[in-house]
């Protein structure tokens, strides 16, 4: 596990086979000091953390979420890494309050009444006695019945919070493969294009015939079109918080769609060719930057994170 040392903030490595509940200890190469770390229930995250502390599945920073934001484990284990020893919690006993502890019974005096006598007044004592039994027991019956709810609603929430999650992050990874099919999908339409006005601007070519492009590259083009369309139709089941952007993205394929057309065309003359292809090519590239901006943060999230990946999307990230 890779982190920041809790003293001079240089990056230090400490081995997962290093790491138990028995805190451990070793020095920063960088600042020579020494440094403590152990790993922890995800229930200990009640008690106050001097230094960070990161997921012991996946070794990044945990923030205050119940799950870890990276790898998506619900409720982890976590290694802590503080610049000083770690000290034993003193924890109190905690009482609920609704244990079923006997009370000891008051002594009663019990007179009878003249001409009742002592063993009646006993009996008459008794249903009292009882009912103050049964009252509690219904008290304490009721909150472990609270206690259960709560508990209920308490994982509910937490379950729907972490499906939530998952499905946000599924999505934003089948719109990422969709505007690169359909970036791909345009490049390469523009290139087979390209090639069709050089050879109809070629000095051999005599009669200025449009070329046409060849069967070959029809297919390919042809492929590529139905994988994009592919894609899109996972995009069918929209989460509402992606409906404005998905919007833009079929916007942006409707354009690819245009681009895909000229390469099939029989334009006129090379001049309304040459113009119908830049004008496409400007409309693609404002259409992008709409979609840019209607993409809510988990979406641009998953657009910077698949650059390395998908190299031709860098266009649409600041910077790039």
């Amino acid at each position: 596990m890779r982190c920041p040392c809790p003293k001079c903030d240089a990056i230090i490595e400490i081995r997962e086979q290093d790491i138990s509940a028995d805190s451990g200890s070793q020095k920063c190469s960088e600042c020579n000091d020494k440094y403590w770390f152990r790993q922890e229930k995800f229930m200990m995250r009640a008690f106050k953390k001097q230094g960070r502390i990161y997921c012991f599945g996946c070794g990044h920073e945990l923030g205050n979420e119940m799950l870890c934001l990276h790898c998506g484990g619900l409720c982890p284990d976590y290694c802590v890494v503080q610049s000083s020893k770690f000290v034993a919690h003193k924890q109190k006993k905690a009482s609920t309050g609704i244990g079923f502890a006997r009370r000891p019974k008051a002594a009663k005096q019990v007179v009878a009444p003249q001409g009742v006598s002592e063993q009646k007044s006993h009996d008459d004592a008794e249903p009292q006695t009882k009912d103050t039994s049964e009252q509690q027991t219904d008290k304490n019956l009721l909150s472990y019945v609270a206690l259960a709810v709560f508990i209920l609603i308490l994982t509910g929430g937490i379950a729907k919070f972490y499906l939530d999650h998952k499905a946000t992050q599924e999505y934003s990874k089948k719109f990422i493969v969709a505007l690169y099919g359909i970036k791909s999908g345009t490049d390469l339409s523009l290139k087979y294009i390209d090639a069709i006005s050089s050879g109809w601007t070629d000095p051999s070519n005599t009669a200025k015939i449009a070329p046409r492009t060849d069967k070959k590259d029809l297919d390919k083009l042809v492929k590529v079109k139905v994988r994009i369309e592919q894609a899109m139709a996972t995009l069918n089941e929209t989460p509402e918080k992606f409906a404005e952007a998905r919007g833009k993205l079929i916007r942006l394929h409707g354009i690819y769609e245009e681009i895909y057309a000229l390469n099939i065309s029989t334009p006129d003359t090379h001049d309304i060719f040459a113009d119908s292809v830049d004008e496409l090519n400007t409309k693609f590239f404002k259409a992008a930057g709409d979609l840019k901006g209607t993409m809510p943060e988990e979406l641009i999230e998953a657009l910077e994170g698949s650059v390395a990946k998908y190299r031709n999307l860098s266009f649409m990230v600041k910077g790039s």
